[in-house]
């Protein structure tokens, strides 16, 4: 049998399989369809949309995507578990450690998160709570699942970020007239960050599933779907402290609308260790953004590079 009937075989099972946990009907006819550029994301994985016809006439459409097991399994997960706030997802293969295919919900066109809703940004913090405390000191029953050690950290604050800004002041005598100055502070706050991480770290009661990119409110990765919040895209998930999720997409002042959201659903310090430990982590996203930062500066734009160097400093 030729692998692109094999590929067919799977993405027709795949379907019957997500049609069952969704109670869509009986599959009777499946059509691959093209997606827009603006849906691809960047991560390169291959996928496509497909439209699924039931033999009850009713019809729906799921997204195809080769991805690796820690996505599926992050995927896999949430959905076994009732999530209603993630797109509901099932693979074939749990075990492999090559990319291979799932399938899910398909949410259709982005649409943007309302701005200024206190009603909104509650509901994302009440489906980040319920995604977080669930699988908290889960670590052991998520082994495809990887630890956020102190190397990892160093990578962050190395290789995805200072590296990339090292090398632009080197190279570019106009970025290096701008920004060479912030380096020796921002290399002392990668220090201050990988000290205050790993003592984080040490407290078991926050390491859980986390997405560990989910961007501001304006960001991919925080679905509105007619009104409801939908978290897509796992594909940077690691066991580690659940405030690198709440850091980018929630304000210092926004600080006790998530512990009232986490503290509902079961995990109890008080708002002062909350806001204590929103704090540690409050320089992730200067990190994990300082690279497209550069990027962008270097098309002309600065503000993004701004921000995130502002965030790296906690400016």
């Amino acid at each position: 049998m030729s692998e692109e009937r094999m590929e067919e075989r799977e993405v027709f099972t795949l379907a019957e399989k997500l049609s069952r946990i969704m109670k869509l009907g009986d599959v009777a006819e499946l059509r691959k369809k093209s997606m827009d550029s603006d849906e691809q994301g960047f991560s390169g994985a291959k996928l496509f949309r497909l439209e699924v016809l039931y033999k009850n006439g009713s019809q729906n459409s799921f997204i195809c995507k080769k991805t690796d097991r820690k996505e599926r399994m992050v995927m896999q997960t949430l959905t076994e578990q009732g999530h209603a706030n993630t797109p509901a997802s099932c693979t074939l293969d749990r075990t492999s450690e090559e990319a291979a295919w799932m399938i899910q919900q398909d949410l259709g066109k982005r649409v943007k998160a309302p701005q200024n809703s206190p009603e909104w940004m509650k509901g994302v913090a009440d489906a980040l709570a319920g995604i977080h405390v669930t699988n908290r000191e889960c670590g052991a029953a998520m082994p495809w699942l990887p630890y956020a050690d102190g190397e990892y950290w160093k990578k962050i604050v190395t290789e995805i970020s200072l590296n990339h800004f090292e090398k632009a002041v080197c190279e570019d005598p106009e970025f290096a007239r701008q920004f060479e100055a912030f380096l020796p502070r921002m290399q002392e706050a990668a220090k201050t960050f990988l000290r205050e991480m790993a003592d984080l770290c040490r407290e078991k009661n926050v390491l859980t599933m986390t997405h560990g990119d989910l961007q501001n409110i304006d960001g991919d990765h925080v679905y509105n779907v007619k009104g409801k919040p939908y978290i897509i895209d796992f594909g940077f998930a690691r066991y580690a402290p659940f405030y690198i999720d709440l850091v980018d997409y929630f304000t210092p002042e926004q600080i006790s609308l998530c512990h009232q959201a986490y503290a509902s659903r079961g995990f109890s310090v008080s708002l002062h260790t909350f806001e204590e430990q929103f704090h540690i982590a409050y320089r992730y996203p200067g990190f994990i953004y300082l690279f497209p930062g550069i990027m962008q500066w270097k098309n002309g734009s600065e503000e993004k590079l701004k921000k995130v160097i502002q965030r790296v400093l906690s400016l």
